[in-house]
């Protein structure tokens, strides 16, 4: 029989700029496109494990910009003084050596994560999802790319969103995880290997149009630097294995800073537009399985004539 192609989401990383991800599913969601898998890294893993456990998109949303992120997470606004933090903490941890490498205890930051996360999921597992999800995180200590696709949601969810410097390394699945978009900023590749033949990838990682005047800014840019074309060149891989059954959505919300969390519904609203000024895309997309769907059944034998 005739099987039509699996669309599959892919959703990247990019702190509260993720929260655009949000507003792509929304449009697809209101557009009747459905979604057969989908994969996240960071922020995006958060957006697609609601997918996963078919949430209230709309409820979701409300909840989120009702939430005061940065007190729940204790964290700043400002990346720059995130970062500064981040520096206090590896003097501190250099004398007294750091606690998140004791197994027995758990860093109060993860801590707040993973209650934030289990509130979210309603603490349900990747056995409860409706369709294939995969979490994208960093083993630490290996580099290695680390799929998350068991256990508990928000174990998974603290592991790919566990920002360096930030928030301390998670002990997940005996590794030492950290936020996926070191080594997968938009995990393409993952949601394929979930069964998609064609996807949308979601790019909502730094720009590069900041202005450059310190040693600092410019340490910064690297990192982007090196992000947008590791990026480039993962999207493009999977796009060749897939035929070009690729479409990118990249929402402009390259003015929210990694932290700041109180803009979280104009990053809905800025995923809600750029998913609608790419539907033509999309649907096209969808033409393509109708069209590979006929020429298959075209080159089927005609069934043996009746007795």
């Amino acid at each position: 029989m005739a099987r039509r192609l699996r669309l599959g989401v892919a959703l990247g990383g990019g702190g509260a700029r993720g929260f655009a991800h949000l507003g792509v599913l929304l449009t697809l969601q209101r557009h009747g496109i459905p979604v057969d898998a989908v994969a996240g890294t960071s922020l995006g893993a958060v957006m697609g494990a609601a997918q996963a456990l078919s949430l209230d998109l709309d409820f979701f949303r409300r909840v989120l910009t009702s939430l005061d992120l940065n007190a729940l997470l204790q964290v700043s606004s400002s990346t720059v003084r995130e970062i500064q933090r981040a520096i206090g903490r590896g003097m501190i941890e250099y004398v007294r050596g750091s606690a998140w490498k004791s197994p027995d205890r758990e860093s109060p930051s993860t801590a707040r994560m993973r209650e934030l996360f289990s509130l979210l999921t309603a603490n349900r597992s990747f056995s409860d999802t409706t369709i294939p999800f995969a979490a994208v995180a960093a083993d630490l200590e290996t580099g290695e790319r680390v799929v998350l696709r068991s256990g508990t949601l928000c174990d998974a969810l603290a592991a790919s969103a566990a920002v360096p410097g930030v928030f301390p390394p998670v002990l997940c699945q005996g590794r030492y995880l950290i936020d996926g978009g070191v080594v997968d900023k938009i995990p393409a590749d993952a949601v394929v290997d979930l069964g998609a033949d064609a996807v949308i990838a979601v790019d909502t990682g730094a720009p590069l149009t900041r202005s450059i005047d310190t040693s600092f800014d410019a340490l910064l840019q690297s990192e982007r630097i090196t992000s947008r074309h590791l990026t480039s060149l993962q999207l493009a891989r999977e796009s060749a294995r897939l035929d070009g059954r690729v479409v990118v959505i990249a929402p402009p919300v390259g003015w929210i800073t990694m932290f700041a969390f109180e803009h979280i519904a104009q990053a809905v609203a800025a995923g809600e537009r750029a998913a609608e000024q790419q539907l033509p895309a999309v649907l096209d997309l969808l033409r393509k399985r109708r069209s590979i769907n006929r020429r298959w059944q075209s080159r089927r034998p005609p069934p043996p004539p009746s007795p």
